[in-house]
């Protein structure tokens, strides 16, 4: 581990800000778990950019949400967990993240469980709206294929629509 790693300790104004992009990270993960791509994209700043190692940079919402919804396509669900990430305010309106992510997912065609380990390397930043991605840069550790993902998948319209 490298000393640049440890974080300074936040200031009250910067722990509001980490707060806040950590919710963000989650109210990502969260809403593509239920197949919302579009509310997915909403983290994103209109004019921010999605790269992954497997597709073109996508560079504004619409493109971001035709990349994602290219991704999930072929998938019966996809349930994606953040973990606890850094994020550094370097000033005011800008910040990096990074967010460790799980990923799990069920092919239609052959209902093959597949495992995703990664990170979202994230750059920030503070719109009227709230904190939005400018730059999310996803980074794959390993995708495995699971043979115990054989579990009925669930409807969703007993989850609150509203927190």
């Amino acid at each position: 581990m490298t000393a640049d790693m440890i974080l300074k300790k936040p200031s009250p104004t910067e722990a509001a800000d980490i707060v806040a992009i950590q919710q963000l990270a989650v109210s990502y993960a969260e809403a593509v778990s239920r197949g919302e791509v579009g509310e997915a994209v909403l983290a994103y700043a209109p004019d921010g950019v999605l790269e992954t190692p497997t597709t073109a940079p996508a560079v504004g919402r619409d493109a971001i949400e035709k990349t994602i919804s290219a991704a999930v396509a072929s998938l019966e669900f996809v349930f994606q967990t953040v973990h606890l990430g850094l994020v550094n305010v370097h000033d005011e309106g800008h910040a990096s993240a990074r967010f460790q992510i799980t990923e799990w997912a069920r092919r239609r065609a052959d209902g093959a469980g597949m495992l995703f380990l990664g990170y979202y390397d994230d750059e920030v930043v503070q719109l009227a709206d709230g904190w939005r991605f400018s730059r999310r840069h996803l980074v794959p550790r390993t995708l495995g294929r699971p043979p115990f993902l054989t579990g009925a998948v669930h409807d969703l319209s007993a989850l609150r629509t509203e927190l």
